[in-house]
């Protein structure tokens, strides 16, 4: 939501989120002065930094201090004021050879209705790796950053292929982590001290950062610790087997490091950073429990315990340089990063059995990983000139990347026809790269702005001899893009602008939709690589209006996004026996067309008293090659946040009540049977209060609070349902939100 709060220029260059940089402190402070507006500054929209509320495209920019407010533990709690923007939570009710259901906890970022892959995010200019899902294993994007460590976010709708490459299909989630000097401040040491706790999971976490400055020499150490449980729902059915709706007991924990070592002289900045995120969640799936039915109506064997343990961790070291050059210099900033990157992934399920007949069941285990192993490199370089009368303000940068991505599957007694380890692709090395031009050109003395911008990309998938996989011969893959973008403000008056903004976007197939393979001809049926799949494609158009005044604020949006070459696992042949085994493949299937409108608003008084009111609604179609139109279920039904608050001006105190109300799904947004009827679940409208405060104790000390679903209502998410069938009814209410809970946080900076 842009703002119209008044930032001193001073601390503007803290307000800015550089993709790639960090902070750009001379750029932003130019910029800001000559457009003589307050806001919040935006680098992810355009590559330059703009004031928010001057930006062609639709931007959301959520600041530490946001995060604290809204208590926020993950990403989902991030953006649960944000409408359009969802995270996708299913509860955890996995097996442990069949079904993911919930595995990958907060699975990543939806934008407009299309998520997964297809979102782009980056920490710190530096692109998180993918998520991958097989059978059992869901490896999310929900853990690449600690909100606790980070001090900015933006979050760009519609396509971002033009300034980020390939993955900003759908829209660009970009994380900046805090440097030495936003802890410092005016002195030579500084930090802060954070404990809080949430209810809805038990969760109790700790922050401890520290930072000092000797010269130009200044570092910095942040430390984060997250023990939590199951999240809490609405459901009473506690027993065991696959009717239990309450939560499966889970005990996780989680730590984050951040670390920085700065060197500044003059306009030369040297930066080396490094990140280390690790999860482990260990879940006692009470869910999988019972007898297993898999050839008839008779038991095959009972399933007397399941028990999972889950890990994720990253790690990331990049070493980096800035210039900040004067106005007129011919390179004004420029910035280069080199870093290396290391996520695993690792799910393990053990699963003790008793046959119930002549078939063996042993106990069995299950391990699946997914690990991307990174080097890449990012640079940037930008200048401002006058030329015919119009003012240019230029960037032009590049970045590649190498990554040998892998999965492995092992585990003991594996099924029919299986053996263990193997893959379901073999190890690939993937090569990603591109550069860019992009430009701010005013005219008409700052009335018309537009902002062209280019991207070429290429990437090359190289997939080893992998001696798991030998039953077929892997097949490279090379291919290159040309993706342009253009957006334009239009000021009507010093506080109206109308904008505009189209896009175009890509993403190259992954390793494991190239080669994936895997064969179950007992059970009858296969999946076959494709070497011939081709890079799903987006257009999308964008339209609004702005009125930015010192009190109230106001923004419409209208936006469509045609997607192109879906890739889509399909049967292209078979009849699911072991004679005629069916053959699956991922094939570019089809197309989908998303059309909405987003509006938001915006009010400040110099009282305190303070208001805010946000909506989205969409709607979508798949488009199958026949010429079938399906709806598009992962769009989110008509979401409405309103809220009222005061915040003491002199910022010792201040609150806010806050409404949400999520509408339902409609029918005709949904497949339906032949005869009308539902196929799929379809949770009731909610209407949720949440209330936040907090008081600053001291100028030291500051005390929060969070009373959320203050109603205890009942209610659950379409994002977390959706593809829950009717028949599946029983289970609804697994998936519902937890009731009334509390947060509560203090922290200390010294």
């Amino acid at each position: 939501m842009f703002v119209i709060t008044k930032l001193a220029l001073s601390a503007a260059p803290l307000a800015i989120l550089a993709a790639p940089a960090a902070a750009e402190v001379a750029s932003a402070e130019t910029g800001a002065e000559a457009q003589q507006q307050t806001g919040r500054i935006t680098v992810t929209a355009t590559r330059t930094p703009v004031l928010q509320e001057e930006a062609p495209a639709t931007v959301t920019i959520i600041t530490d201090e946001d995060i604290a407010d809204q208590l926020a533990t993950d990403i989902k709690d991030l953006v649960r004021f944000e409408p359009g923007v969802t995270v996708r939570r299913a509860p955890a009710r996995f097996g442990a050879a069949f079904g993911a259901t919930g595995r990958a906890r907060n699975e990543g970022f939806t934008i407009r209705g299309i998520g997964g892959n297809r979102v782009l995010i980056q920490v710190d200019g530096i692109r998180a790796p993918q998520g991958f899902a097989f059978g059992p294993q869901d490896a999310g994007r929900g853990g690449f950053a600690d909100v606790s460590l980070v001090k900015r976010v933006e979050i760009l709708r519609g396509p971002a292929s033009a300034l980020y490459g390939s993955d900003g299909l759908a829209g660009a989630v970009s994380f900046v982590t805090a440097d030495p000097v936003d802890l410092i401040g005016a002195g030579s040491f500084g930090g802060f001290v954070t404990s809080q706790y949430s209810s809805e999971d038990n969760e109790f976490a700790q922050t401890a950062t520290l930072a000092a400055q000797s010269g130009n020499v200044s570092a910095m150490i942040a430390y984060t610790r997250r023990d939590f449980e199951e999240l809490e729902n609405r459901a009473t059915n506690d027993g065991t087997g696959p009717l239990r709706t309450a939560p499966n007991p889970q005990d996780g924990r989680s730590d984050a490091v951040l670390a920085k070592l700065v060197w500044d002289n003059g306009p030369h900045r040297v930066r080396l950073t490094g990140e280390w995120l690790d999860t482990a969640v260990e879940t006692e799936v009470l869910t999988g429990i019972g007898p297993a039915f898999l050839f008839g109506p008779a038991p095959v064997w009972n399933v007397d315990a399941l028990n999972a343990r889950d890990t994720n961790e990253r790690l990331r070291a990049s070493l980096d340089w800035t210039y900040d050059g004067s106005a007129g210099d011919v390179v004004e900033y420029a910035f280069l990063s080199a870093f290396w990157q290391d996520n695993a992934d690792r799910q393990f399920a053990f699963e003790e059995r008793t046959p119930l007949g002549p078939t063996p069941a042993p106990d069995r285990e299950r391990l699946n990983t997914f690990e991307n192993r990174i080097y890449g490199a990012v640079g940037e370089a930008r200048s401002s000139f006058d030329l015919g009368g119009m003012q240019h303000r230029v960037a032009i940068g590049g970045d590649i990347s190498w990554t040998r991505q892998e999965g492995l599957r092992d585990g003991t007694f594996p099924g029919r026809g299986e053996s263990f380890p193997t893959r379901a692709f073999p190890a690939t090395d993937f090569t990603l790269g591109g550069v860019f031009l992009s430009d701010e050109i005013t005219l008409l003395n700052g009335a018309l702005t537009l902002f062209p911008a280019l991207r070429f990309d290429f990437y090359d998938l190289n997939p080893t001899d992998d001696p798991l996989l030998t039953a077929f011969d892997p097949q490279g893959q090379s291919d290159s893009r040309l993706s342009p973008k253009f957006g334009a403000t239009v000021k009507l008056a010093e506080d109206v602008i109308l904008f505009g903004n189209y896009a175009q976007g890509f993403l190259a197939p992954t390793p494991s939709q190239v080669n994936n393979f895997f064969e179950f001809i007992a059970g009858g049926y296969t999946s076959i690589p494709n070497p011939d799949l081709g890079p799903e494609t987006s257009e999308s158009w964008e339209v609004g209006a702005r009125y930015v005044g010192e009190i109230f604020s106001l923004q419409v949006t209208g936006f469509r996004g045609d997607y192109d070459n879906f890739i889509s696992q399909q049967v292209i042949g078979g009849s699911f026996t072991p004679q005629d085994p069916a053959i699956f493949q991922f094939v570019n299937f089809n197309a989908v067309e998303i059309e909405g409108v987003e509006a938001r608003a915006e009010m400040k008084l110099d009282s305190g008293w303070n208001a805010r009111f946000a909506m989205a609604y969409a709607n979508g179609d798949i488009v199958n090659p026949g010429g079938a139109r399906v709806p598009l279920d992962t769009i989110d039904p008509f979401n409405l946040v309103a809220g009222l608050g005061y915040r003491d001006p002199g910022g010792r105190f201040g609150g806010e009540l806050i409404l949400t109300h999520n509408g339902r799904k409609e029918k005709g947004d949904l497949e339906r049977a032949a005869d009308g009827t539902d196929l799929f679940v379809r949770p009731d409208a909610s209407t949720v209060l949440d209330l936040t405060a907090f008081v600053a104790v001291t100028d030291r000390l500051k005390l929060r609070a969070g009373l959320f679903n203050l109603t205890d209502e009942k209610y659950a998410l379409w994002s977390d349902v959706r593809g829950l069938g009717v028949n599946d009814a029983a289970i609804f209410d697994a998936f519902t939100r937890p009731g009334r809970n509390l947060s509560v946080s203090a922290s200390y900076r010294f």
